[in-house]
């Protein structure tokens, strides 16, 4: 992905906490996604659109990774929440 490419939220997907964990609901399929601390992290940071770069950026520095780690494994997730209609990329 991009860093220029802006990702959101994406209308219609609704999250609850359960204990300690985000559950989404697809609005696509009605799904339900339970998310681990940093996809939680990422689901946050999302509250406002900001670009792939952005969210990089903000990982690196709150996790203290390298940038080409954080893209690494940030990617499929972020891939993977636009198929299932959670995550809207422009």
């Amino acid at each position: 992905m991009q860093d220029q490419v802006v990702i959101q939220r994406a209308p219609g997907a609704v999250e609850a906490k359960v204990d300690d964990q985000v559950v989404l609901l697809s609005p696509l399929d009605f799904s339900y996604h339970a998310l681990d601390p940093v996809g939680a992290r990422i689901w946050t940071l999302l509250e406002e659109p900001r670009t792939f770069g952005e969210l990089i950026a903000e990982l690196t520095a709150s996790y203290s990774i390298d940038a080409e780690t954080c893209r690494a494994d940030v990617t499929p997730f972020v891939d993977r929440m636009i198929v299932i209609g959670t995550i809207a990329a422009q």
